[in-house]
């Protein structure tokens, strides 16, 4: 038992490697052979992760690179899989509140779902 929750948290840790170094590469990303880099450390780090802390940072991967379909796309798939993750539903509405008014008024309403104090006051 010990030795499989050390694998564990050891596949963990190289997830965690893998998502620190792809966002810290999205910074500063020019290159398409860099984008590709960075594109795929989040995909690996996200295996065996239930986190979507990966795909968020794909999707701003995304928007940085001029893509902002796939970076509304993963987001799609985030909420979907996951639909009380507020950032992902504020980040879908501001990415498409000029695109797609059903998309964006199914994210604002469920953004306001999830923080109504914090919906009103802006």
């Amino acid at each position: 038992m010990a030795a499989l929750a050390l694998a564990w948290l050891g596949l963990m840790e190289r997830d965690r490697r893998l998502l620190d170094g792809a966002v810290a590469l999205s910074g500063r990303v020019e290159l398409p052979a860099d984008v590709a880099r960075a594109e795929r450390q989040l995909l690996a780090s996200r295996r065996l992760n239930p986190d979507t802390a990966p795909e968020l940072a794909r999707s701003a991967l995304y928007l940085g690179n001029g893509r902002p379909d796939r970076a509304a796309t993963v987001l799609r798939q985030v909420v979907r899989s996951e639909p009380d993750n507020l950032l992902a539903w504020g980040r879908l509405y501001q990415l498409v509140r000029r695109t797609d008014p059903a998309t964006a008024r199914e994210a604002l309403v469920n953004y306001r779902r999830l923080d109504p104090v914090g919906a009103r006051r802006r």
